[in-house]
């Protein structure tokens, strides 16, 4: 497998969050509450998930063939942010750019894919119309974190991008 610096894909972040969620409801992923079920989207898309000492990481082998690693350390609200961050990267910068190659995918630098890969992954896991109608209900992180499943910092970002706070 090959290691390179990841290319943006370069698309806008309202771009990115529309393609999110539109693989979300094309995979049909969204309960009534606007919950992902992200590991049944990884199954479908013939990824796995696997726990290990390594850093969180994607690995495809082939188009519908890949492994996201998660650290043994981290919370079920992480892990599921991490799957979609890693997600993201399968969707915008491996499937985007029509690679077939083996590629692997690893988190921990600041630049554009990164952060593009980060706009996926809250898209995907708190879209924006579900969000937004819970977010009017009750506007506590705490509250919204509970019902998407991720982290309270996690739905205050999207609060942010949202220009909801």
């Amino acid at each position: 497998m090959t290691v390179t610096t990841t290319r943006a894909s370069g698309l806008s972040y309202d771009a990115i969050s529309n393609y999110a969620e539109a693989i979300g409801k094309h995979y049909g992923i969204y309960d009534a509450s606007g919950r992902a079920d992200i590991d049944s989207l990884i199954e479908r898309l013939g990824g796995t998930v696997v726990v290990a000492d390594n850093p969180e990481s994607l690995h495809v082998n082939a188009p519908s063939d890949f492994v996201i690693a998660i650290p043994f350390t981290t919370s079920v609200r992480r892990d599921r942010f991490t799957k979609a961050h890693e997600l993201g990267h399968y969707f915008l910068h491996y499937l985007f750019h029509e690679s077939t190659e083996p590629e692997s995918f690893h988190r921990g630098s600041r630049n554009r894919a990164e952060t593009e890969a980060n706009v996926f992954a809250a898209s995907l896991l708190m879209p924006a119309t579900r969000f937004k109608e819970w977010f009017a209900q009750d506007d506590d992180d705490w509250t919204l974190a509970g019902i998407f499943e991720v982290s309270p910092a996690a739905a205050g970002v999207r609060s942010q991008a949202l220009h909801l706070k």
